[in-house]
């Protein structure tokens, strides 16, 4: 029977505490997405040529008459639980164990020598934390992703069976993941095995008997036999893991390739696929917030993919922001001719990276607009490979339309990876990796994030609407239904004599480029909280700068732009706009860190 072993602690290293958990589990992506989104990707990673990428969920209870055997895989584990204050250990002792079981299919399995530091995927999946081989069209980087297997269980543990291409002998090895712990006066690293034996080199091996594999597999209730790929076995899982939320994470997640038939999910009885997968969403997405109007954008979209554009921007000599220059001005006139018109509009937009080895690439990423069905939500969805990454989303918030940016060409797509989170869920121009590969890739990925906003602004003539009120707090506009060509005439009336209208704040200019909402004299009137609602823009001669603002003018959810507040609660719904909650009479809003060769103009109006 193999057992659970820590190695100790040498007193000369230093102690690295387990602190990435919450990369998964966040208000992003919630643990039950994160699952769904390591394992398929991990999947993916590993694909086999030829045959679409399968992968399995179930969830079940162990079998009473198996329950007792099950338990007895934990005795030498709980020490170890205890001693990490892991609660509630009782989860070990209920008559039915509830097991997620995870297997992929079409794929290689763990390939690479299991007893030897060679940097095979065994070895990756097993003996790394922190650290990835994987780059290119890969979808992982950190080599964090399989901590969330341990993270879903009640006890911190999982086990992994391989059945490696080319190899009919299936490999079994456990891994528990609590943290730093000291047991009888002896001190333990986080990381345990559950394994059979050591090698010369005192490295923990896979349990390889066919017969103690095939009893482990009929007791944790894993299909594979000898299909080569890696099934997963997680006990004790996290009650919020049910089907229904991975059917959830799937259909959101992996639209493309289900639709492009590269991948087929199955969640117990639920077999998703390019045939069910509208079927599927239809059902499931019927909540409040849920919007199943999209799904018909989605299929326009994976449709158009393997298609050529309808519109190609040039690429600019020099690294540049999408505008309209881009376009030849018949191909604006039908983009915004299309979208009136509620029609798709596909554009491909190029852009020049460059390694930090010095060599250029020219990559490209498809961008998809049409305006939504009336009475419907506005939606957008970034996707990086077969990946979506949620993130992303807030760099089209504000924009009245369905939008899709998807990046699938190999050098983007590796550019992309690299600025990416553990958790997949957002890029990042400061990420390390993006750095120590690329050259200036700050403004290459600012490019990339606001391209779907430069298009939208493009094509669907928010640049031009007009805003009767957008300057009202700097100019006293005429009523222009006073004309001075009516006749003149005595007045009739005595106007009454009203004093003054207090003002509650003021804006004032600051120095280094910024502005400030302070209190004025009616400000003590009010009730609170009170809201304000605050746009900022530069000023441009002849057009509206609140409506031809862009994101890459600047962001006041960016770093760059410094905001300082007192009795303010401060939201940024959208890149210029600020919501402010007042609670007190006593405030003031401090932002600096703008452009100091152009002209800013803030409006700022308070709600009733």
């Amino acid at each position: 029977m193999p057992e659970w072993e820590f190695e100790e602690i040498n007193p000369r290293y230093i102690e690295q505490e387990l602190t990435q958990r919450d990369q998964f589990n966040n208000d992003e992506v919630t643990l039950a997405e994160a699952i769904v989104r390591e394992v398929i990707q991990n999947s993916a990673d590993a694909a086999a040529d030829g045959a679409p990428v399968k992968v399995r969920f179930n969830s079940h209870q162990v079998a009473a008459s198996n329950a007792k055997r099950f338990r007895q895989i934990f005795e030498t584990l709980r020490p170890h639980l205890r001693a990490c204050g892991i609660s509630p250990l009782e989860a070990i002792d209920e008559n039915a164990p509830r097991v997620l079981v995870v297997e992929d299919f079409a794929t290689k399995g763990l390939t690479g020598d299991p007893g030897a530091p060679d940097g095979g995927n065994f070895h990756s999946f097993w003996r790394r934390h922190g650290k990835s081989g994987k780059s290119g069209k890969a979808g992982g980087r950190w080599g964090l992703g399989k901590l969330v297997y341990s993270t879903s269980s009640d006890i911190r543990c999982f086990f992994g069976l391989t059945v490696r291409a080319g190899d009919e002998a299936p490999l079994l090895m456990g891994q528990a993941v609590l943290a730093n712990h000291e047991l009888n006066n002896k001190r333990y690293v986080a990381h345990g095995f559950w394994f059979g034996s050591r090698n010369a080199i005192g490295m923990q091996m896979p349990v390889a008997d066919a017969a103690f594999t095939k009893d482990f597999a009929e007791l944790a209730g894993i299909a594979r036999t000898t299909q080569s790929g890696l099934s997963i076995v997680i006990p004790f899982i996290n009650a919020k893991i049910t089907d229904d939320v991975i059917i959830r994470g799937v259909i959101e997640n992996y639209y493309f390739p289900i639709l492009a038939g590269r991948l087929i999910v199955e969640v117990g009885s639920t077999v998703i696929d390019a045939g069910s997968f509208f079927d599927v969403a239809r059902r499931m997405m019927k909540g409040p917030n849920d919007n199943p109007e999209r799904y018909a954008f989605v299929q326009q979209v994976s449709e158009r993919l393997s298609a050529k554009p309808m519109f190609e921007t040039q690429l600019p000599a020099a690294v540049k922001p999408l505008s309209a220059e881009l376009f030849a001005d018949t191909s604006i006139a039908t983009m915004k001719a299309m979208y009136g018109k509620g029609e798709l509009v596909h554009v491909r937009m190029p852009i020049r990276l460059r390694r930090k080895s010095g060599e250029e690439k020219i990559s490209n990423v498809d961008l998809f607009l049409r305006a939504p069905p009336e009475n419907s939500r506005p939606f957008s969805l970034f996707a990086r490979g077969s990946i979506t990454v949620p993130g992303e989303t807030r760099y089209f918030s504000g924009a009245n339309a369905y939008g899709a940016f998807v990046a699938l060409h190999e050098d983007v797509v590796s550019f992309l990876g690299d600025a990416e989170n553990p958790a997949h869920t957002t890029w990042s121009g400061s990420a390390e990796k993006l750095n120590a590969n690329w050259r200036s890739p700050g403004q290459a990925l600012k490019i990339l994030r606001y391209a779907l906003w430069e298009l939208y602004t493009i094509v669907s003539d928010q640049g031009d609407r007009k805003d009767e009120d957008a300057l009202i707090d700097f100019f006293s506009l005429a009523d222009p239904a006073k004309s001075e060509s009516r006749k003149k005439g005595k007045t009739t009336g005595v106007p009454p004599n009203l004093p003054p209208a207090e003002k509650a704040y003021r804006i004032q200019k600051r120095g280094q480029g910024g502005f400030a909402i302070v209190p004025g004299p009616g400000a003590a009137a009010w009730t609170y909280p009170k809201s304000i609602r605050v746009r900022v823009a530069y000023d441009l001669i002849g057009a509206n700068p609140f409506n031809r603002h862009s994101p890459l003018d600047f962001d006041l959810a960016g770093s760059a732009i410094k905001i300082e507040a007192r009795n303010i609660n401060v939201t940024t719904p959208e890149a210029n706009v600020l919501e402010l909650s007042v609670a007190a009479p006593d405030f003031i809003l401090d932002a600096k860190g703008f452009d100091l060769n152009r002209d800013l103009v803030v409006d700022a109006k308070a709600r009733p």
